[in-house]
């Protein structure tokens, strides 16, 4: 009987080993995954800078503008404006429509 399950945990065993990872499977996904943690940290710095350069140019005071001035007509003499006939104005007052 312990010959039969002895057989049976060889038989176990020697399906198993082949997938299990060696030390040289372990160390390239260790380098593996360091080149891809590097990537990622100057992938993050950059996209911080350009998030700092965007902010900094939302954040720049605004030039000032130069006030606007409006230049008034010069005034015409009182002679011109005498010679004007005046208008007269006219309000027509009408009732209310009947219902």
């Amino acid at each position: 009987m312990d010959n039969e399950r002895q057989t049976a945990l060889e038989a176990r065993f020697d399906t198993i080993l082949p997938t299990l990872a060696t030390k040289a499977d372990v160390e390239s996904l260790r380098a593996d995954i360091h080149k891809w943690m590097v990537g990622s940290m100057i992938g993050l710095f950059v996209g911080f800078c350009g998030l700092a350069a965007a902010l900094g140019q939302f954040l720049k005071p605004l030039p000032q503008a130069a006030p606007v001035v409006v230049q008034a007509p010069a005034a015409q003499p009182a002679q011109t404006q005498a010679l004007q006939p005046l208008q007269p104005i006219v309000i027509y007052l009408t009732p209310p429509a009947p219902k």
